[in-house]
Parts: C-alpha cells; sequence; structure tokens
C-alpha cells in the first residue's frame, strides 16, 4: 500500500501537466528537425517577402523554449540547453537532443513554476537573437529588392520583386544586370527619395570614355574632340547590344568615366531617364549586386 502512494501523486502530477508535457515532447529526437526544415523555409521565404523571417524567428524562440520546458521536467540542466537552443537555434536543439535521445523524462516535485518562467525567457531571447542574426544573413546574402522604377522593357518592371546576389557573392561586370542602391545625388536628379536607384545594365567601366552617336553605344579609349567628332585615333568601338536592347540609344556624350564607377543603363534608352544619363556615372560602393530573376508577381516569376 504504502510502496503505491509515490505512484499515485506521481500520476496525479502527470494529469496536472499533460499539455505542458506534450509541447516539450517537441523537443524530443528528431522532432527538432522539424523546428530546423521551418526556420529553413521562413527563411528562404523571407527573400520573397520580409515579414517571413518573423515567422522563422519565432520558431527559432519557441523551440528554445520547448527545451527549457523539457530539460525542467527532466530535472536537467535546463538553462544551458537554452543557452545552446537560443544563440545557435534549431540546430543547438537537434545537437544538444541528439545527444540525450535516451534520456527519460522526469516530473519534479516542486511543480512547473521555475521552467515555465525560464521558458517565456528563452522564448523571447531566441526570438530576439535569431531576429539579428537572420537580419544580418538575409541583407549579406542573395535577397529580394523591390524595384521602384524601371525602364527594361518587358524584362523588369516597375512594382516587381527581384533577386539580388551581393557583389561580395558574385563580380559583376559588362553586360550584368545590377541593382543600384541610392548614392549623393541620385534624389536630386531622379526627384524621388523612394526605394532603390533602381535597376540597369553596366555599359561601360572606368577610365573608358561613353557615348552614343547614330542610335548605337559607342566605347573609347580616348576623350574624342567634340569640335570633329569621333576620329580612328580615339580608338572607339560599337558594343553588340543585340542580346538585351530593347530601343536605340538617343546621342549623348562623349563623357569619361571616373575611377571607381560604372557607366549603368537601361535596356529601353529611348524610355525613361532612370539611369546614368541622369543621375550620373554609380560608385562602385552603390552596386548592390547581380539581379539574376523576377521573384514577384509570381506570373513573371523567372530567371533573367
Amino acid at each position: 500500500m504504502a510502496a503505491s502512494e509515490p505512484r499515485q501523486r506521481r500520476r496525479n502530477r502527470l494529469r496536472r501537466v499533460p499539455r505542458l508535457l506534450w509541447l516539450a515532447g517537441w523537443a524530443r529526437w528528431p522532432r527538432p528537425l522539424i523546428g530546423l526544415l521551418l526556420v529553413i523555409v521562413f527563411l528562404l521565404a523571407g527573400v520573397v517577402w520580409p515579414p517571413f523571417v518573423w515567422a522563422a524567428a519565432f520558431v527559432w524562440g519557441l523551440w528554445a523554449a520547448i527545451v527549457v520546458l523539457d530539460a525542467g521536467l527532466r530535472r536537467s540542466q535546463g538553462v544551458l540547453a537554452a543557452i545552446v537552443a537560443i544563440v545557435f537555434g534549431p540546430l543547438g536543439v537537434c545537437l544538444v537532443m541528439w545527444s540525450r535521445r535516451r534520456a527519460i523524462r522526469k516530473v519534479p516535485d516542486d511543480g512547473l513554476s521555475w521552467p515555465m518562467g525560464y521558458a517565456v525567457v528563452a522564448l523571447l531571447a531566441g526570438f530576439v537573437m535569431s531576429a539579428l542574426l537572420m537580419g544580418v544573413v538575409v541583407r549579406a546574402g542573395p535577397h529580394g529588392v523591390d524595384v521602384p522604377r524601371a525602364a527594361m522593357g518587358e524584362r523588369i518592371l516597375a512594382g516587381d520583386r527581384v533577386l539580388v546576389v551581393p557583389v561580395s557573392m558574385v563580380a559583376v561586370g559588362r553586360g550584368d544586370l545590377v541593382a543600384v542602391d541610392r548614392f549623393e545625388g541620385v534624389d536630386e536628379a531622379l526627384s524621388s527619395s523612394a526605394g532603390i536607384a533602381g535597376v540597369g545594365r553596366i555599359v561601360g567601366q572606368p577610365g573608358e570614355v561613353i557615348g552614343a552617336a547614330n542610335g548605337a553605344l559607342y566605347i573609347c579609349k580616348k576623350l574624342p574632340d567634340a569640335a570633329v567628332g569621333l576620329q580612328p585615333e580615339d580608338e572607339c568601338t560599337n558594343p553588340s547590344e543585340l542580346m538585351y536592347l530593347r530601343t536605340p540609344t538617343p546621342d549623348f556624350g562623349p563623357i569619361l568615366i571616373p575611377a571607381g564607377t560604372v557607366w549603368v543603363m537601361t535596356d529601353d534608352r529611348a524610355g525613361a531617364l532612370i539611369d546614368s544619363r541622369v543621375y550620373g556615372a554609380v560608385p562602385e560602393q552603390a552596386l548592390m549586386g547581380r539581379v539574376v530573376a523576377v521573384l514577384t508577381p509570381l506570373s513573371r516569376l523567372g530567371i533573367l
């Protein structure tokens, strides 16, 4: 009779905490893999729609709280497990719970007051930590950018969201589509401070002389004499633009491209002037990266 009393008290405690036991069970291997997968999926979705990053941050913090509950219910070192989960997210949870996958849950005699308090702290700390980390990851890696203005024919339209690979990850050069960030003088040139400066194609490199005559772009190694026009000694060439040019290029220039800058132009040259012809040569620091795809609207989803 006496031996059955501790067993009965344990059953009573289990009846009082069924929901927390169910939630804590999600820390058990291999269920943390679900949290890791959700974070990855939400982070990738955040490239298209940024609010998904907050969903990823919530899952990160939720699994940190779950680890605290499970560790508390088992009388384990819940604080240490929570710190690992907060810093490393579901990946840390996977490592901790895989290493302890044979552990047996025990309900503490003093109830769940301390595990619940630590779980709330872990949830909030994990959310903040992940939001900061993932914000850096999204900005430093390939990410989506809204295009406020464009003159690229049907290739890219104003309002599209495009995928940009940062210049830190991929080299950009002549002929590449790039997203141009704001830089000094852009607001006055475009009479607008909304969004990025725009998207365009690199057509001129530092130190080159660029211009257009008779509807065709030319690039020279020497600055031509405006009084006599282009001469053989100027070493001018007409780059091939058949692959992307939408309309002939109105005459302009010649212009010497300063060191540390590039000349960016749209594909619809006769359309809206929203390229280097308006805001000048683009500092290399203002090149956000190469534009590789249209993300939204879904009807225009595709690789560029």
